[in-house]
């Protein structure tokens, strides 16, 4: 598991390279690899909102709410920022066969597309559940 989060961090890192602005490529993709968390995260929510009918659709006003959003920050920190680890990972892929390589990047790509898609589904969930976001 923890490979395929290396693995997820360098097809982003890649990803920002190949773009116009290569500056800070790891950082992009730190916060990309958040982001998708965060979205995993509150699909979660909204599904668990939806199936419980509780009073707010979005409990953003409970503070223990915000205590994953803290750990997902603090571990991609620490996984890959705290020593540039992420170098020696980044090193590694790039030794991969270009076929593995581009059968990795298919399946990174496909599970983003489904973080994304979950999100929409559970929004479009709560909608229909409450008649409102």
């Amino acid at each position: 598991m923890k490979r395929a989060y290396y693995y997820l961090f360098y097809k982003l890192y890649r990803f920002y390279e190949a773009g116009p602005s290569v500056w800070m490529s790891d950082q992009k993709a730190i916060i990309s690899i958040g982001a998708l968390e965060i979205w995993f995260y509150f699909s979660r929510v909204s599904y668990y909102v939806g199936i419980t009918k509780a009073k707010t659709p979005i409990m953003l006003t409970k503070p223990y709410m915000f205590i994953p959003l803290v750990v997902v920050f603090a571990v991609n920190y620490f996984a890959f920022d705290r020593n540039g680890d992420w170098k020696k990972h980044v090193r590694e892929f790039e030794k991969w066969p270009p076929k593995k390589n581009r059968l990795g990047g298919l399946i990174v790509w496909s599970g983003i597309v489904l973080i994304l898609v979950n999100l929409i589904v559970s929004i479009y969930f709560l909608y229909v559940r409450f008649g409102r976001i």
